[in-house]
């Protein structure tokens, strides 16, 4: 639904304010300035398709998700961010824009990969949690559970 709609009709852009790119700070006309800035106006309501809003939607999960992972990253020093879960299973739109964030916004620093069966990565991170206290147990080591 969300690849058939324009998340522009719904989304104010810095292009919507400055008439296009905003030089001094280097922010193509494109980035979202607000999401669902337009929304307030009747005109734009009634304009807006189901389709907009669904890809303005995901535009807005997908900034929150990759503005959080961008500023983790940076706090822990870390260049390449793994994303993973059912979130991004054939959402090429969501991959793409997270791609994109990353590399913009960290000017080059941090790269977005995503894994073939990321589907299966929430679950493995759970059981790793899970046996994470019994690791140092010679026991259960020697009795071939670990």
């Amino acid at each position: 639904m969300a690849a058939k709609g324009d998340s522009s009709n719904c989304d104010k852009l810095v292009q919507d304010i400055y008439g296009g790119d905003y030089d001094r700070f280097g922010l193509p006309g494109s980035t979202v300035a607000s999401s669902f800035g337009k929304m307030h106006l009747e005109d734009s309501q009634q304009e807006a398709s189901k389709y907009d809003l669904a890809r303005a939607t995901l535009v807005t999960i997908t900034n929150n998700i990759g503005s959080i992972a961008r500023m983790c990253a940076r706090n822990e020093g870390i260049e390449k961010i793994v994303f993973v879960g059912n979130f991004l299973r054939v959402n090429t739109i969501a991959m793409k824009l997270l791609a994109y964030a990353m590399e913009y916004w960290s000017q080059g620093a941090l790269k977005a990969l995503f894994l073939e069966h990321e589907g299966y990565f929430g679950s493995v991170g759970a059981f790793l949690e899970l046996i994470l206290p019994y690791l140092d147990q010679p026991e259960l080591q020697a009795n071939g559970f670990l």
